[in-house]
């Protein structure tokens, strides 16, 4: 839990410094572009959207493990601080090794 907890809170950290894309067009955009350099979907990402996103994210390199499973829709939204976002993108690399070695942890 309290791993979880400051994985929310650097993600936000991420989004205040403007490292952080959201939504599935803004990620799809991101991705199209080569500016992602880790995906954060949500546990409670629908199937559709899952595999389009993956669709995309292999296509533009982005696999597994650049890919993580982790928080529900509700939480990822709330800390960045938007409304619910089941797919949230780093695209700052520093941001994206922190929070790959986080969420490995979690794991």
């Amino acid at each position: 839990m309290r791993d979880e907890l400051n994985i929310l809170r650097f993600l936000g950290l991420a989004a205040k410094a403007g490292k952080v894309t959201s939504g599935y067009d803004q990620v799809e955009t991101a991705l199209r572009k080569g500016t992602v350099n880790l995906l954060i979907l949500s546990t409670d990402i629908s199937r559709n959207t899952l595999s389009q996103i993956l669709d995309l994210g292999e296509k533009s390199g982005i696999t597994m493990p650049d890919a993580y499973s982790f928080a529900t829709k509700e939480q990822l939204g709330r800390a960045i601080g938007k409304p619910d976002r089941a797919v949230v993108a780093i695209t700052d690399k520093g941001f994206a090794d922190k929070l790959s070695a986080m969420l490995a942890q979690e794991d």
